[in-house]
């Protein structure tokens, strides 16, 4: 594979800075115009999904999720990778889980009861808000890899053609080549 056109710098703090607000790691790399791209459609989808979940849908609790599946919050898995907008859940779970009181007046960290009670009061709204923040999360893998790897084709990587090709094309008439 040809060499990036791309100057990646430090690949891996460009992936860090990636994680940590989408499109920062590539304004680190000079890639200004992906990184305004990745910043306003991932964080844009992300708190859109936390508007349409009346901000409470993005969460985490230290639970087994074989044993405690009603606290679990599954879709925290991919919200996490949006980087520092999804870290107060998981600041506030772990406080929690290790019986500290909570910080940040318990922002982004609802109680059972206030869940249950947006699901009826928001219905789809909920569940579309929670898909919502996990795709930004999802996303944001993509644009994190695209930050470590670079590009992933440059202009070296055009084939050249081939003169063999180009003599045997003119040899067929231009009749055979339109016919089916």
């Amino acid at each position: 594979m040809a060499a990036p056109t791309v100057d990646l710098k430090n690949r891996r703090q460009a992936a860090l800075l990636a994680w940590l607000v989408p499109g920062l790691g590539h304004y680190y790399q000079g890639r200004r115009g992906k990184a305004l791209l990745y910043f306003l459609c991932i964080l844009g989808l992300y708190f859109t999904g936390f508007w349409l979940g009346d901000g409470k849908i993005v969460y985490w609790r230290w639970v087994d999720p074989f044993k405690n599946y009603e606290n679990f919050n599954m879709y925290y898995i991919a919200q996490f990778f949006v980087g520092l907008a999804a870290l107060p859940p998981l600041i506030q779970g772990t406080l929690a889980h290790f019986n500290f009181p909570p910080i940040l007046g318990g922002f982004m960290d609802p109680s059972t009861e206030v869940l249950n009670g947006l699901q009826f009061r928001l219905g789809r709204f909920y569940e579309v808000g929670s898909i919502y923040t996990a795709v930004a999360g999802l996303l944001n893998v993509f644009a994190i890899y695209d930050a470590y790897a670079g590009p992933a084709f440059s202009d070296d990587d055009e084939p050249a053609a081939n003169p063999a090709d180009e003599s045997n094309a003119a040899a067929v008439p231009a009749t055979e080549l339109s016919n089916p």
